[in-house]
């Protein structure tokens, strides 16, 4: 945040020298009106992009030598597409939209505890027959947020602030299949803990793990400025002060053991529902083009 406003003061000074030589002309052709549509993104996600592309290392994150980071405008997570409908010449509905997918499939070789019984090469690690214990995780977040504008004008620059309403979902699930099967003579087969990161034996396994699916809904309250370098162009910041609440659905896990002479497979309640309430600050940059 500290960077965001210090880099907004920056940009708005140098631009205050080349206000002083065209005060006198009329830039309202260049402002939007009445049934103007824009689209914007996170200027700063942009700049971040440009000054890694240019670093001595050519990675997005080797060496981090950018004064601007990504900004956030949402609760769960950024960038965010956002668009505007304008109403009047000074008044606009926001309506800004995020979706976010983030699947890992992790897989981990592990001792053949049945292969290697009979295995005279199975004590060494070199030779020992392995198998495959495998954890799919998939994480979709959502978020819509609807507000109201009003805008001011001076210069080649509108001042705005509003308020809007919004709501996020973020949905959670695992999955894990074993390469060792659990019998009668194998109860507590070799397997890999993929949240411990350590090979374990034990008595019950997670099949899967669902629900703990994250609820956000609120309002945010936000003041910003445009400054437009063309009629169908401009950068502006902008802050906003989210005040929501959370509500966390209960987590079950379906697991399986050895219980009388068969392979037993149940549900647990892993944990239960969780609420809260926050206030959270957030500050962007943005690139709008209107049309």
């Amino acid at each position: 945040m500290k960077k965001l406003i210090i880099a907004s003061l920056c940009v708005f000074a140098v631009l205050y020298t080349s206000q002083a030589q065209e005060t006198k002309k009329d830039f309202s052709d260049i402002l939007p009106k009445k049934g103007t549509l824009s689209l914007g993104l996170d200027l700063a996600n942009m700049i971040r992009f440009i000054g890694n592309s240019n670093s001595s290392h050519g990675t997005f994150n080797y060496p981090d030598y950018n004064m601007v980071t990504s900004s956030q405008q949402s609760i769960m997570f950024n960038p965010t597409l956002f668009g505007k409908y304008f109403l009047s010449d000074n008044t606009a509905l926001r309506l800004r939209f995020g979706i976010g997918i983030h699947n890992v499939t992790r897989r981990e070789f592990i001792r053949d505890d049945v292969a290697n019984l009979n295995n005279p090469l199975a004590d060494n690690w070199l030779t020992e027959a392995l198998v495959v214990d495998e954890m799919k995780e998939r994480n979709t977040q959502l978020e819509l947020g609807i507000g109201y504008e009003y805008r001011r004008s001076l210069w080649r620059m509108q001042g705005y602030a509003g308020a809007e309403i919004f709501a996020s979902y973020n949905f959670h699930k695992e999955y894990y299949t074993y390469g060792n099967k659990i019998s009668a003579t194998n109860q507590m087969p070799t397997s890999y803990d993929f949240w411990m990161d350590q090979i374990v034996n034990t008595p019950v396994r997670m099949l899967q793990v669902k629900g703990g699916n994250r609820i956000n809904y609120g309002g945010a309250i936000f003041t910003g400025a445009d400054l437009f370098i063309s009629k169908n162009i401009s950068i502006g910041a902008e802050f906003d002060l989210f005040i929501f609440g959370t509500y966390t659905t209960e987590e079950v896990g379906i697991g399986e053991t050895w219980k009388l002479d068969q392979v037993y497979v149940a549900e647990r309640k892993l944990t239960p529902v969780h609420t809260g309430f926050d206030v959270q600050p957030t500050g962007f940059f943005n690139l709008s083009v209107y049309f």
